[in-house]
């Protein structure tokens, strides 16, 4: 897999997908689409998180986290992934490292 290239929505979801199976455990998988373009993957942790992705055919995408019901944006905890937008597999998993630091 080429690094620094955009992702179809499919291998976005499938990147997303094996990080939460191998990091997140407690998380469950409640939606996943792609549909022309944009996609989306929501996970909860079952108590009081919920967890999105969602991006589109441009090729960028963000981090949402609910909690409470309290919408946050991953870039509120870190501004570092204001640069890290575009979908390409090494911004994915950055942002998803970011994320294991906020979560845990």
């Amino acid at each position: 897999m080429v690094v620094n290239q955009s992702l179809n929505p499919e291998d976005n979801i499938d990147l997303v997908e094996r990080y939460f199976e191998e990091n997140f455990k407690e998380y469950v998988l409640i939606k996943k689409t792609n549909y022309t373009g944009y996609w989306w993957v929501e996970y909860v942790n079952g108590i009081d998180v919920k967890i999105c992705f969602d991006g589109d055919t441009g090729g960028h995408f963000s981090v949402k986290i609910f909690i409470d019901n309290t919408e946050y944006f991953l870039w509120q905890f870190d501004r570092s992934v204001n640069s890290r937008t575009q979908s390409t597999s090494e911004n994915i998993l950055y942002q998803l490292k970011v994320l294991k630091i906020f979560i845990k």
